[in-house]
């Protein structure tokens, strides 16, 4: 019978054991962290390749549309009909096209303005009774182009856009509530902006007997100071209020031809017609400027020679795909010293 010998701990073993146990540990957590970290850095490795990729991609489709828009000098019509030079006629309009101008128009209005006031309101003109009455105050070729086309966007810039102030106030409120904001705008926050407002359009909305005055004050006094102190002052360069609006809304306009082009929609800026005839016949309010109606629809087929506009100027592509030149970039684009 073999003997029976005591179980002996030999502590300088266990602790031998413990340690090479906690190596061991620290081995695989730090291989575990080095996969991973590989992992991620490969997976933002690629997600910045496809980032670079989309952008490259939205970029390249950008330059695409804004290379592919020209002002569009004669127009399908819809109807196949042919407009007598005595007697014209509008044709009717195809409403796919109208559709979708609509959604372009509706995109524009997601343009910058000045303190999002939005100074300005578009109307569309479609029904060929509408078009008729908008080409007869449009001179030489503008009226065939509103009777060939399928619509056509009239921008209207509004001179005293804070006459509808509570309009604009609930505006605030409800973009403030969009933003994720817990508080609506306050009243004295509303009253800035509004002042604002004032100050840079020079839209008083008072009756035009008083507005023209005080906005022609108001911006008289601003320029004296800026002249008395030497611009030591800093104060805003101010002009009237149509110019003001119809900067805000020439950005509609622009954004509205590009959304156009992306979706294949001949455009034609116009700034040739009587605004007050226009102003009667549509019923547009005094208080609307009207600085450039653009007509939308399918580009007529051509030769080379057609392209040329009624006072001499040629558009858009050639029979061999080239555009129409600008200058040289040199010669209008400037960088500090």
């Amino acid at each position: 019978m073999s003997p029976n010998y005591p179980l002996v701990f030999d502590m300088f073993h266990i602790q031998r054991c413990i340690l090479a146990l906690f190596l061991l540990g620290q081995a695989t957590a730090a291989a575990f962290q080095v996969t991973k970290t590989s992992s991620c850095s490969g997976r933002n490795n690629r997600t910045k390749i496809h980032s670079s990729q989309n952008e490259n991609l939205l970029a390249n489709s950008f330059d695409e549309v804004v290379n592919s828009r020209y002002a569009c000098t004669r127009f399908h019509r819809n109807d196949e009909t042919t407009s007598d030079p005595d007697h014209p006629s509008a044709s009717k309009s195809n409403d796919d096209i109208v559709k979708d101008a609509l959604k372009c128009l509706d995109l524009s209005r997601r343009s910058p303005s000045g303190f999002n006031a939005q100074p300005y309101k578009l109307l569309m003109v479609h029904s060929a009774s509408s078009k008729e009455k908008l080409a007869k105050f449009c001179l030489g070729r503008n009226a065939d182009r509103i009777r060939d086309s399928d619509c056509t966007a009239v921008f209207l810039a509004d001179k005293q856009c804070l006459k509808e102030y509570k309009r604009f106030g609930t505006f605030l409120d409800a973009n403030a509530a969009a933003g994720g904001k817990r508080k609506v705008v306050g009243k004295w926050a509303k009253r800035k902006i509004q002042v604002l407002i004032l100050l840079f359009s020079s839209g008083w909305p008072l009756p035009r007997f008083l507005s023209n005055p005080i906005s022609f004050g108001v911006r008289t006094g601003v320029s004296t100071v800026s002249a008395l102190t030497k611009r030591r002052v800093l104060v805003p360069s101010l002009g009237s209020a149509e110019t003001w609006a119809s900067k805000n809304t020439m950005l509609v306009a622009m954004t509205y031809m590009l959304a156009c082009s992306s979706r294949g929609i001949a455009t034609c800026p116009m700034e040739g017609y009587n605004v007050g005839g226009i102003r009667k016949m549509l019923k547009i309010p005094k208080r609307y400027a009207i600085p450039l109606i653009v007509s939308s629809g399918v580009p007529y087929k051509r030769d080379d020679e057609e392209g040329v506009d009624d006072v001499g100027m040629d558009h858009g592509p050639s029979a061999s795909g080239s555009l129409t030149t600008r200058y040289n970039m040199d010669e209008i684009v400037f960088e500090d010293q």
